[in-house]
């Protein structure tokens, strides 16, 4: 077999033997670079063993035959001495074979220990023969020390180690042949060369051991640089950067992030007081730093502490957890943590919170914070008896606003009076829009009705002002109902109640007024809620009937219509006025139902006037625009079997100013009907000549 691959081969096997071949190559690098760092730092001790033994070697051979030759020995392990100080001053502070020598730097280490091999084996061989028995203790000792000394300094090498061992025994064994029949020489021998072979086995053993903890520090820290790099790419991207402190608090580990929000050196953060550091740029009053200090006197494990803190003059949030872990591989005690930057996620918060509290289109309270607000200030009235002032307003005719110009004109409207509103009161009042164009004002610690009346004449002064939107100028008004607690009640829903009664008279007294809350509107509201109930059964049992107002011709003098007029009997208040129950059924809805059944009965009727003779149904605005009416009139006609030139429909010229095409279009259509239309108390309302 060629020698080159018979070595190789060797190597190979003295590499699994050494526990190296469970290395991959790049871990294997590291192994042997950490071995060779520690059998060159240990040079200078072989050089120091070596200087100790030459004076005793001296001494024990001085004036033998083999003196000569001893001196020689001695003379080339002095130069041997001087290349491994030499090499160790060439790698001192290095990791050896990653030094940029690469594997070479063992190249210096073997031919070392393949010259110490021979040049001890040597003095055996020169050194045994022909001995005294006192010298040949002496020169046993020093050899054999010396021997274990070098074996050992090469043991983390196992190629070096054995390279050593073998070129000392061989040396020993070739040199020993000739004297082997003289026995204390040959037991002196004997006893070296026992030693030479128990070493390879004990240098082996220490090989392996230490190659195995250095394969572990290795695999460590392969995985922890596998981590630090995760953590890196996670902190290069994330909000939330990492820290590890010891067990006073100092820096141990900090992301560089944190580093550049604090304004520290990364490299000079090591021993740095962490959260002191923080506390410098915390807004003062916060608690946060201090709970944190506490937990780790307390040895305590934190989590989502909030601090506010001031960055470039920016006011930041942090949220902070940590928990006391192991910090070394020395099982230190410390803390590692995190630190995660919820600016965005508190703006959001806050976002939502407004959401909650805000009505979108204004910026005022909505209806919920209203009524927290309606339940706080009835809560400090009754401890301790604080009044306060309700107020609710709602804008005359916003309807026509929005059907004439648009939905977002009547937002940009509405937003104009939100603004007028809030420079009209005071900043300490709720102001809050409870939906559509319905409005409410808190004035807490004050239930002037003088106070009122001027803030509510102040109010709808300002609402009336005109509004300059999309090159459109617009005006309209507001009602306000008032009430004072605790005159006006002393529940939420008490005073609520008698503010809309309030409002509900201030519209029925022709709107653009305020009204304050009196005991007699409630009474009036029990009773318009009587008569609803009541109308409902009226319907059933047929107490409404109408009566006939006949109109004469002027030019014949002859009856030429009979108007309708609806009546209530009822059983146990006699004869209602339609004044009375009118309003209330428009308001319920009712008034579709109750004018669906006039119709069917006035037509009903005059089929049994002479044909000249027609009726005149009078339609309310309300049956007009919430119902099909031209359904309602066909099916009269049809079911009674009147003739359409027959009904005339009357109508208030009010009703051509809330949504006028649509009028007019139902208005043709009764036309073609054959109906007649005549306008009812034409002039006494908006005179709409349009």
């Amino acid at each position: 077999m060629p020698l080159k691959p018979a070595l190789c081969k060797l190597g190979q096997a003295v590499d699994r033997m050494a526990g190296l071949a469970d290395f991959n190559p790049s871990q294997r690098r590291r192994v042997v670079a950490a071995q060779f760092t520690i059998v060159a730092q240990m040079l200078p001790v072989m050089a120091l063993g070596s200087a100790a033994a030459t004076g005793p070697m001296v001494y024990a051979t001085m004036g033998r035959a083999d003196f000569p030759s001893v001196i020689a020995l001695l003379g080339a392990n002095a130069l041997l001495q001087v290349y491994a100080m030499r090499v160790w001053w060439r790698f001192r502070g290095t990791r050896g074979a990653c030094h940029p020598g690469g594997e070479h730097a063992l190249d210096r280490i073997y031919p070392i220990a393949a010259a110490a091999g021979l040049i001890w084996g040597g003095l055996v061989a020169n050194t045994l023969p022909g001995a005294e028995t006192g010298t040949l203790v002496i020169v046993t000792a020093v050899l054999s020390s010396a021997l274990l000394v070098v074996c050992f300094i090469m043991a983390p090498l196992a190629r070096a180690m054995l390279l050593f061992v073998g070129a000392g025994t061989i040396t020993a064994l070739a040199g020993l042949a000739p004297v082997s029949h003289q026995a204390v020489a040959a037991t002196a021998a004997s006893l070296t060369l026992i030693s030479l072979m128990f070493l390879p086995w004990a240098g082996l053993h220490l090989c392996r051991t230490f190659t195995a903890r250095i394969g572990v520090e290795i695999r460590n820290k392969e995985a922890a640089d596998v981590t630090r790099h995760l953590l890196e790419g996670y902190e290069a991207t994330a909000s939330e950067w990492f820290w590890e402190v010891d067990e006073a608090g100092a820096i141990v580990r900090v992301s560089p992030r944190l580093c550049s929000r604090l304004d520290i050196d990364p490299d000079q953060a090591s021993g740095t007081a962490l959260f002191p550091l923080i506390g410098l740029i915390t807004v003062p009053g916060g608690m946060g730093i201090a709970m944190i200090e506490d937990a780790l006197a307390r040895t305590q494990p934190f989590d989502g502490v909030e601090v506010t803190v001031t960055i470039k003059d920016e006011t930041r949030w942090w949220r902070i957890s940590g928990r006391p872990a192991v910090i070394d591989s020395l099982g230190a005690a410390g803390y590692v943590g995190t630190v995660s930057d919820i600016t965005a996620e508190k703006a959001s918060e806050s976002k939502i919170i407004q959401l909650a509290h805000r009505d979108t289109l204004t910026g005022l309270f909505n209806r919920a914070s209203f009524t927290e607000r309606l339940d706080g200030a009835v809560k400090t009235l009754e401890r301790y008896g604080t009044p306060f002032t309700l107020l609710f307003l709602d804008l005359d005719k916003f309807k026509l606003v929005n059907d004439t110009y648009g939905h977002p004109t009547g937002d940009k409207l509405l937003m104009e009076i939100a603004d007028r509103i809030v420079g009209t009161v005071r900043a300490q009042d709720c102001v809050a829009r409870l939906g559509g164009d319905e409005f409410a004002i808190i004035i807490e610690r004050n239930n002037d009705a003088v106070y009122a009346a001027k803030l509510a004449s102040r109010l709808i002064a300002e609402v009336l002002e005109p509004y300059e939107i999309d090159g459109e100028t617009l005006w309209i008004g507001v009602s306000v109902g008032i009430a004072l607690a605790p005159q006006h009640g002393t529940r939420p829903e008490q005073i609520l109640r008698n503010a809309d009664l309030a409002l509900y008279r201030a519209k029925e007294d022709g709107r653009g007024v305020f009204r304050y809350f009196e005991a007699q509107m409630d009474f009036a509201q029990r009773e318009r809620r009587v008569l609803e109930q009541e109308m409902h059964q009226a319907l059933e049992d047929e107490e409404f009937r109408l009566c006939y107002q006949p109109m004469i011709s002027a030019d014949t003098g002859q009856i030429c219509c009979m108007e309708a007029l609806i009546r209530w009997d009822h059983p146990i208040r006699g004869e209602i006025s339609p004044v009375e129950f009118i309003s209330i059924a428009e308001q319920s809805n009712l008034i579709v139902e109750i004018g669906k059944w006039t119709l069917l009965a006035a037509c009903h009727a005059a089929t049994e006037w002479p044909d000249h003779v027609s009726v005149s149904v009078n339609v309310a605005a309300t049956h007009f625009m919430r119902s099909e009416i031209v359904t309602d009139v066909a099916a009269a006609l049809e079911k009674t079997g009147l003739a359409g030139n027959r009904l005339e429909i009357e109508i208030t010229e009010s009703l051509l100013i809330e949504d006028s095409e649509d009028v007019i279009a139902r208005l043709a259509t009764l036309k073609q009907l054959g109906c007649s239309v005549v306008m009812d108390d034409f002039g006494t309302g908006y005179s709409s000549l349009s």
